[in-house]
């Protein structure tokens, strides 16, 4: 499935090379309805650079080409101002700088480039996040109430709202600074919604993320555990921050569960690679269900931070 699903990633980045392709046409023919003299300019310079080619392929020095396109570019951009259109409109369109969307980067040997690696990551963790989805922006403390929660008088919305500046701390801090971070309690208190915030803010500074619920990547991981170890990718290891929500919603498999998550979270640590985990378990829960050896890789305040959610399920508070 892995396979599939990069396979997938790099077909769409020739979609998009070939709608920019489109693109490129249609401006050019918009620009030469304005001016036809810029076909003649675009073809001049265009017949340059493979004259150029040739020569060098015999040996030869191609002389006043540089200077002649430069020349010929400064006409085309005058003429498209003068038609009321952008200097640069008639530039290579493409999404991704690194890669002008052919989806990799380099020459030899070439190599996948991260925008193709990410969205791998996002198909593989179930697609990707809506533009109007979680983000520290969007983030509104004003739906948690004004209650208690402690003997000191802490209110729900003052927590969440210290936990929502940690949250987002730990993001810009990515790839430095905590490799761990572990956001603890009772369902409904926007454990989820921070986690997705953190891989959003993570994935505009340009860090691969890949995020899965407990259940998928314990599945993943299985499937793995079971096949040669050709056949599976297994990016949950090495990709520089792992995102696992609902820890503790997976099925115990016998030999499988406890051991491959130690060997992932030690994994990751020994080459610090930064894990985001969301819990409905309680510390003790955690240690119960995972044993100590897990328990304190999630916990160890010299390589973790643990947040704890109190307070009433927002989901069930009525809405004025």
């Amino acid at each position: 499935m892995a396979n599939e699903l990069l396979q997938r990633a790099l077909e769409e980045c020739g979609a998009r090379r070939f709608r920019n392709e489109a693109e490129e046409r249609r401006r050019m023919a918009d620009a030469v309805a304005k001016n036809p003299r810029i076909a003649a300019l675009d073809a001049q310079r265009r017949e340059d650079v493979l004259g150029g080619l040739r020569l060098a392929i015999e040996g030869k020095n191609p002389e006043g080409i540089v200077g002649r396109t430069l020349e010929r570019n400064a006409e085309i951009a005058r003429l498209l101002k003068e038609g009321g259109l952008p200097e640069d409109y008639l530039e290579p369109v493409y999404q991704c700088a690194a890669c002008r969307d052919s989806g990799y980067t380099g020459d030899v040997p070439r190599t996948l480039c991260g925008c193709v690696r990410q969205r791998y990551l996002e198909l593989l963790g179930g697609g990707q996040e809506r533009e109007d989805g979680p983000s520290f922006e969007q983030y509104d403390e004003r739906v948690y109430p004004e209650k208690a929660v402690d003997g000191a008088g802490t209110t729900q919305r003052k927590l969440t709202g210290l936990i929502r500046r940690k949250c987002e701390q730990y993001a810009d801090g990515l790839p430095s600074g905590t490799l761990n971070l572990l956001l603890h309690g009772p369902s409904g208190l926007g454990k989820t919604y921070l986690l997705k915030c953190v891989a959003r803010r993570a994935q505009e500074r340009g860090i691969e993320a890949l995020s899965l619920n407990a259940n998928a990547l314990l599945n993943q991981i299985r499937q793995a555990y079971f096949s040669r170890e050709d056949e599976v990718g297994q990016p949950y290891y090495d990709v520089p921050l792992l995102l696992i929500d609902d820890l503790g919603t997976e099925p115990l498999w016998e030999n499988i569960t406890l051991e491959q998550l130690f060997a992932l979270l030690e994994y990751r640590l020994e080459r610090r690679k930064n894990t985001v985990i969301s819990t409905n378990l309680t510390p003790d829960n955690l240690r119960e269900r995972y044993t100590k050896r897990i328990y304190s890789r999630l916990v160890d305040e010299r390589s973790s931070l643990v947040l704890r959610f109190q307070g009433e399920d927002v989901r069930l508070i009525p809405r004025g």
